[in-house]
């Protein structure tokens, strides 16, 4: 993953939690679909320029916000510890759900 994709992904996680969104709720209002709001965020899709106005649209900021570094120097560190745990959360989750399997 190249800077300009991390910057985006870590952008795109920062509007998106300052507005208290689900990577649901982002689709729906990016036009896009859940998968692929994650898969944008942890770093395995560069999106096209369309989509990536659609997504700055739905998070209230212009497209270039999306890709401004100093903005990462910015973030809180709860934020990022809330994404942790999520993904934790989220990992246990489905081990749980395999094992019932």
């Amino acid at each position: 993953m190249d800077n300009l994709q991390i910057c985006l992904a870590s952008n795109m996680k920062y509007y998106r939690k300052q507005l208290h969104l689900s990577q649901e709720k982002l689709a729906e209002k990016a036009d896009a679909s859940a998968n692929y709001i994650a898969l944008i965020e942890n770093g395995k899709y560069f999106p096209s320029l369309p989509m990536i106005q659609q997504i700055a649209k739905a998070l209230s900021v212009e497209s270039l916000d999306l890709f401004d570094r100093k903005a990462l120097e910015y973030q809180d560190m709860e934020i990022i510890k809330e994404d942790i745990i999520e993904n934790i959360i989220k990992g246990v989750k489905s081990a749980f759900e395999k094992k019932r399997k």
